[in-house]
């Protein structure tokens, strides 16, 4: 999958594009933490399905692509599994579609591909995913990729957490950053990771350590994975001009400082 092979998609486009696979959409029953599988190999997402709904979340699965934006839409799940290698740009253009609401509620998007190679990991990365797992997978390896993503959802204090740097506040409980006073919108991935650095100011710390801290030990991704996310949390603060404090330390990594970064 190649950038250019992309081209901008509109509503009526996507729905289009993904119509093309074949098979009924099962679910399950009602539950605090809702995952929605769409993924062509019906023996593994059967496998899958099971495993998770005996860790307790609600499942729904979908084999049928024409489906999919109607039940993100209608289940409004916290995570969507969604096979990377549909044909064309079928998951590209559900993953458009679901970034395409700037709320900071948007499912979490996880992507299951055959690929292993470090250009399409991080190309998926880059495209919106907020991790990716490459096929053939264990059982649990995926279980603790979902575990971590949804981390934040289940495991949110009951009362708010707030946390300061700067001109950048954090509500941990309400996933909610501002940044001179106004609302920024962050990915799964991002608002952890800033997280992390927020309760750490002034520290370096390096790819390895932030892959294990954020996305879990069972990690299998690239460790560019850690810079696609820090170049998004710096887009994200551009405008605001404060991606100055999120600065790379040579020989050491990254760090979230007011001090400028000495050469």
């Amino acid at each position: 999958m190649t950038t250019e092979s992309l081209t901008t998609d509109t509503a009526a486009e996507s729905n289009s594009a993904l119509g093309s696979l074949d098979g009924p959409r099962q679910s399950t029953g009602a539950g605090a933490q809702r995952i929605l599988i769409i993924e062509r190999d019906s023996a593994a997402v059967q496998n899958l399905s099971g495993k998770l709904r005996q860790a307790g979340f609600d499942v729904s699965t979908l084999e049928r692509s024409e489906d999919a934006l109607t039940a993100v839409k209608d289940e409004q799940p916290d995570l969507v599994m969604l096979d990377w290698d549909l044909p064309g740009v079928l998951a590209v253009n559900l993953v458009r579609y679901v970034r395409r609401d700037p709320c900071s509620r948007t499912p979490r998007l996880l992507g299951l591909s055959t690929f292993s190679g470090e250009q399409q990991v991080v190309a998926g990365l880059e495209f919106g995913l907020d991790d990716y797992v490459i096929k053939p997978f264990s059982e649990r390896e995926v279980m603790a990729r979902v575990r971590a993503l949804l981390r934040p959802l289940k495991a949110a204090p009951a009362k708010s957490e707030y946390l300061s740097f700067e001109q950048l506040q954090m509500d941990t409980s309400e996933w909610l950053v501002t940044v001179k006073e106004r609302k920024v919108p962050f990915r799964a991935m991002e608002f952890k990771l800033l997280e992390f650095l927020m309760r750490n100011p002034e520290r370096a710390f390096n790819r390895d350590v932030l892959l294990e801290r954020i996305w879990g030990r069972n990690r299998a991704v690239d460790r560019r994975a850690v810079d696609v996310t820090v170049q998004r949390i710096r887009s994200a603060l551009a405008p605001f001009s404060c991606d100055k404090y999120l600065q790379t330390i040579r020989g050491l990594g990254y760090r979230l400082s007011s001090c400028p970064v000495s050469n």
